[in-house]
């Protein structure tokens, strides 16, 4: 019995270390007309899945331009103009890419950056799936932006 209980307890431990393990720092690069959702976003998608998120802001043209010169970025949120040109320079992955809203006339997507490199794939999918989600699009309605 006392075996039983060791060896549960053992396997407590290992699953709460596999799960610390597991949480990430994931680095969001992200056009600036998305600061006020993602301001809300970020602390529920922390809360709901472990991961912590770190957002830079920048101009979808600076966006473009530290992607391109192959910054350290898990997730990307830019206009379609440029969302395709980096597909196109195989900058990030064209399977992640999800549409999340309309600010006049520009559709503003999220992709993850390319599974070579960022260093964590699978939080930036789960983050871009999150943000693509009916609890998002909700919170862009909130902030005056037109889901997808």
């Amino acid at each position: 019995m006392r075996a039983i209980r060791l060896l549960a307890g053992l396997f407590l431990m290992a699953g709460v270390l596999a799960a610390q393990a597991s949480a990430a720092e994931l680095k969001v690069l992200s056009a600036e007309a998305m600061r006020p959702a993602l301001q809300e976003l970020a602390p529920a998608f922390e809360k709901e899945s472990g991961h912590k998120v770190k957002i830079d802001y920048a101009s979808a043209g600076d966006i473009e331009k530290k992607v391109g010169d192959s910054e350290d970025y898990d997730v990307v949120i830019v206009d379609q103009k440029r969302t395709e040109a980096l597909r196109r320079g195989a900058k990030i992955v064209g399977g992640t890419i999800k549409r999340l809203v309309s600010e006049q006339g520009s559709d503003l997507v999220y992709a993850a950056s390319s599974v070579f490199l960022s260093e964590q794939p699978v939080g930036a999918k789960t983050l871009v799936d999150f943000l693509a989600g009916a609890k998002a699009k909700e919170v862009y309605k909130a902030k005056g932006l037109q889901p997808s």
